[in-house]
């Protein structure tokens, strides 16, 4: 059995600075989960710079958020804006070209020190494209069998190949809630660090009580199980302790019912929380379905 290795994803844009200079501006990263990690490249060769990028990518609602952590190189690009570290939110909107992934990007300094602002646009069809429809690591799989002898006198009759769609992550952050329908009486709550394993902490509470204080989020998965309530509704809390070395605090979490599976990532600032409710499903009557 093969594994399909991931692709960088490309964007190819336009800075449009309050100066009302414009400057060339690509973004090349890699996502797993939602979370980005790449560089920006801005200006042309050979006077670009080139910074560390970290972001989200939500595919349900078109955005894209990422912000540059740092400065690779700069080769001293001259401009009337003054440039700083970009934080920037995208929205796949209406261009008077089609459609684009633009919104406005700001910048500060270390010290917060507001820098020049502007807008930054994404025009690239192709690529705005690709960038939604992109598959993750191990969603293509090839699988090599044996061919099954024919037997003599029966007729081999392709079956029809139903295609398995990837699992959608949902994302939760301070103000975005979700809530599950459930069924079994246990939820199997799966914890870790999907992306680059940068330090974050993470408190980890079911109806209030704390199963995890303080937990330093790796690759492995950490499990804990949890009774769920009978009647009404239960609510787990995922607190950000820390950012970790590139913010925000990113847990990659898996929700288990039964055989039913939810992947969910909760980011936010320190301090912050993300909040995801379960609600029991009354049980079915006898001889009856569930509706799942």
């Amino acid at each position: 059995m093969l594994f399909a290795q991931p692709n960088d994803i490309t964007l190819t844009g336009i800075l449009a600075m309050n100066t009302g200079e414009s400057f060339p501006y690509t973004i090349v990263f890699t996502e797993s989960g939602g979370i980005i990690k790449g560089y920006s490249f801005t200006y042309k060769k050979p006077e670009e710079t080139k910074a560390a990028i970290t972001g989200l990518l939500d595919r349900a609602h078109r955005s894209l958020s990422f912000k540059e952590t740092g400065i690779v190189y700069s080769n001293g690009y001259h401009t009337k804006a003054y440039m700083c570290l970009i934080d920037a939110r995208l929205e796949y909107v209406q261009g008077g070209r089609g459609n684009v992934l633009s919104g406005p990007l700001t910048s500060k300094e270390a010290d917060k020190t507001l820098c020049t602002g502007g807008v930054i646009t994404f025009g690239n069809d192709a690529e705005i494209q690709n960038l939604f429809g992109y598959h993750e690591k191990f969603d293509t799989v090839i699988s090599m069998k044996k061919r099954v002898p024919e037997v003599p006198g029966r007729t081999n009759e392709a079956k029809p190949v139903v295609p398995t769609a990837p699992m959608t992550t949902e994302q939760v952050t301070t103000g975005i809630v979700k809530t599950y329908d459930w069924h079994s009486d246990t939820v199997v709550i799966a914890i870790w660090d999907g992306g680059h394993v940068d330090g974050d902490r993470v408190t980890l509470q079911y109806n209030g009580k704390n199963y995890l204080t303080n937990y330093s989020l790796v690759k492995e998965k950490k499990q804990v199980r949890v009774p769920v309530s009978q009647h009404g509704i239960d609510t787990i809390t995922i607190i950000a302790d820390n950012e970790g070395s590139e913010p925000p605090n990113t847990a990659s979490l898996m929700l288990t019912d039964g055989t039913i599976h939810y992947s969910i990532l909760a980011y936010n600032k320190q301090g912050d929380r993300a909040v995801i409710k379960i609600k029991r499903s009354p049980p079915a009557n006898s001889g009856g379905q569930t509706g799942r």
